[in-house]
């Protein structure tokens, strides 16, 4: 299975219920790292919204969230902070360490 990484910039909300999914899943047994929680929670919602009707109140929340400006722009900085960082790590290793 190809796997893609990539830095993805979470809302501390979603990343705490990503991680408290992680600590579920480990004292479940299961070899959970962030990354398999998140795709887990991906999934789970992907799964429950194409077999059902989404819930008014998921619908408003949902739309809610798209409406916050504030709290697209700071994912948004983040995500454009994070790619700045790689990039200059990356630009450094190839300019400092050969």
């Amino acid at each position: 299975m190809p796997v893609i990484k990539k830095t993805v910039a979470l809302h501390p909300i979603m990343d705490n219920y990503v991680r408290t999914l992680q600590a579920i899943l480990i004292q479940k047994g299961w070899n959970a790292t962030y990354s398999t929680a998140l795709n887990y929670m991906v999934l789970y919602n992907v799964m429950d919204v194409s077999s059902r009707k989404m819930h008014p109140k998921v619908v408003k929340t949902l739309r809610d969230f798209l409406y916050d400006r504030r709290t697209i722009r700071e994912i948004q900085s983040q995500d454009k902070l994070t790619e700045y960082l790689e990039r200059s790590r990356k630009q450094m290793g190839q300019a400092y360490i050969t």
